[in-house]
């Protein structure tokens, strides 16, 4: 397995200045999710959706893979990243799928403020992996609100508790199991965000 340091750790370093105290490590890898697969030839059912980054704590915002050994503290694979920091990896993830998706129209982010109808506002709690009996799994936990822009009314919402085991040790391998997991999270958000915009359509006068 790859090696592992604290993240307590990691803070008190990035505090410190001069001289480290770390031996010279290896060149850091930067590690990608696998696109979610494009579903076209489908009319659009959800026209003019904003997908906000997560809020999340602090120690989700950064680029560390991080892990969660069975009864220890957090810490981070060595020598290796996300190609973004969490919450926009998740963000533009979701928003990648969504836009490979022909039964969603004009999606976008807060950082192209282009007119919407719908906003999707989330929370990010868990995006690690975490052992439990000796058996390591990605988790994703978190809560979404689905919100209407003309009066801010929020139309649905839901948790979003992910899992998924990986199949081996070797970081390849964690890092596919997050791409599959992600996969399996986006096509379950666009149904439910599909079916709350087709409720709030039926119940509107």
């Amino acid at each position: 397995m790859k090696a592992l340091i604290s993240a307590a750790l990691l803070s008190v370093l990035a505090l410190s200045s001069g001289c480290s105290l770390l031996p010279e490590s290896e060149p850091v890898q930067i590690w990608q999710l696998t696109p979610a697969p494009t579903v076209e030839k489908q009319e659009p059912s959800l026209t003019g959706l904003r997908v906000l980054r997560p809020q999340s704590q602090d120690l989700l915002n950064g680029r560390h893979i991080l892990v969660v050994p069975e009864g220890e503290p957090v810490s981070v694979y060595a020598d290796a990243r996300w190609s973004a920091m969490i919450p926009n990896l998740w963000r533009d993830y979701l928003l990648d799928a969504l836009q490979r998706d022909s039964r969603f129209a004009r999606v976008s982010s807060e950082d192209v403020r282009v007119q919407a109808r719908y906003e999707l506002v989330s929370r990010l709690d868990a995006f690690q992996t975490e052992y439990r009996a000796g058996q390591a799994e990605v988790v994703i936990r978190g809560y979404l609100q689905l919100v209407q822009m003309d009066n801010r009314e929020v139309l649905a919402e839901r948790r979003m508790d992910f899992r998924e085991p990986v199949p081996g040790e070797a970081l390849s391998e964690v890092v596919a199991t997050y791409s599959g997991l992600m996969a399996r999270q986006s096509d379950e958000i666009r149904r439910w965000l599909l079916e709350a915009t087709t409720r709030a359509s039926v119940s509107q006068p």
